[in-house]
């Protein structure tokens, strides 16, 4: 029998391992980010059918892009971090290598020295993340589940974790400290701000109590790296700079704070996006591996199941 059990499971594992590369083949990672829009700006997924862009906007492969008189707007290379501008009475059209000029004028203006990371690699190891998986368990036991390496600073002080239930509390072990924390339970998730630590590497794990009592402790210790002053001074730098060319609708923030290993902080810029851009569908994976890396499994599902409804 668990022979035959373990034969399913790895039939079930092979269907939707081929059924995530065809829809990985089929997606399409957005190519550049149109920002700073001003005057008469077009868009058109097929050069027929055009619309007014008012707002930040991700540019695919075969998309269009018109200026009217006295009109510009930016345009940022996802891959390579570079910027150029597009004056008026300018039309483009994106292609997998770069921008095809129509007619008009396009000029590099600078770059941002790849603070955001290969976009386009990133985004296809996201979506392996928007498939709901079936459980290899079929006797669940309770646990809670906490992300295993998170950064956290000063600025951005707070560890979140699940909720797993209104009766319980919990004891986060951070090296030598130790926090007792009772959670809302009008939210699905656990937030704690931490006090200042010692910059540097620290082991941290979480408890799980019940009536004041130990109930669960998990077992393996996970990775915890508190910035210094120094180095948020510096982050804090570069985030001006993507703050610069994204200020609006955070998704560069969230994808720039999340190369940096502050998952929370990214998390809360991914979602910001997502409120203000429910139909930028094709991102939702990137919110969706932030959930699975802070082990939010609740979130996730909800998420991938808004991904897949929209599809």
């Amino acid at each position: 029998m668990n022979d035959r059990f373990q034969y399913v499971l790895f039939t079930i594992i092979i269907i939707e391992f081929a059924f995530l590369s065809t829809v990985i083949a089929e997606t399409q990672a957005p190519l550049f980010l149109l920002f700073k829009p001003e005057g008469l700006v077009k868009y058109s997924c097929d050069g027929q059918q055009w619309s007014e862009v008012t707002r930040n906007k991700f540019l695919y492969q075969n998309d269009h892009i018109q200026t009217g008189k006295s009109s510009s707007c930016m345009l940022l290379d996802q891959k390579n971090s570079t910027i150029q501008s597009m004056s008026e009475n300018t039309r483009i059209g994106i292609h997998k290598n770069g921008i095809v000029k129509k007619s008009g004028m396009i000029t590099k203006t600078g770059a941002i020295n790849h603070l955001l990371g290969d976009m386009n690699k990133k985004y296809f190891k996201a979506l392996r993340y928007s498939v709901l998986r079936r459980s290899a368990s079929r006797t669940p036991t309770f646990e809670l589940k906490t992300a295993k390496k998170i950064t956290v600073s000063s600025k951005y002080p707070d560890l979140v974790w699940q909720h797993v239930g209104a009766e319980y509390s919990y004891r986060l072990y951070i090296g030598s400290h130790s926090f007792d924390i009772s959670a809302n339970n009008n939210s699905s998730t656990v937030r704690f701000s931490l006090p200042l630590l010692k910059s540097g590497y620290h082991k941290y794990f979480v408890t799980v109590l019940k009536n004041g009592s130990p109930l669960y402790e998990p077992p393996k210790k996970r990775k915890l790296y508190f910035m210094s002053e120094k180095e948020q001074t510096e982050l804090l730098n570069q985030k001006k700079l993507i703050e610069a060319i994204d200020p609006e609708n955070g998704f560069l923030l969230g994808n720039f704070l999340e190369e940096k290993g502050l998952i929370v902080a990214a998390m809360d810029y991914y979602r910001q996006f997502f409120e203000k851009n429910p139909e930028e569908n094709q991102m939702r994976p990137f919110l969706i591996k932030v959930y699975s890396d802070l082990r939010l499994s609740h979130l996730k599902r909800a998420e991938i199941n808004r991904y897949n409804a929209i599809q």
